[in-house]
């Protein structure tokens, strides 16, 4: 289908992007939960695509 998923690259880098600062250990949580919650949908909605995608081409052959 595609080249692996780079788990530990993606959490590092949606931690380097979050923002979190001076952020209380709670708020750091919170806000890293949410932002990983949202790329896992994003990610599933991605791959959910490709595979509708290919099972339109091999309907159409």
């Amino acid at each position: 289908m595609g080249e692996p998923i780079d788990l530990t690259q993606q959490a590092l880098n949606a931690l380097a992007s979050s923002g979190l600062g001076n952020d209380s250990p709670a708020e750091a949580f919170v806000i890293g939960y949410q932002t990983g919650w949202q790329q896992a949908i994003d990610l599933c909605i991605e791959i959910e695509t490709q595979l509708n995608k290919e099972d339109l081409k091999n309907a159409q052959a």
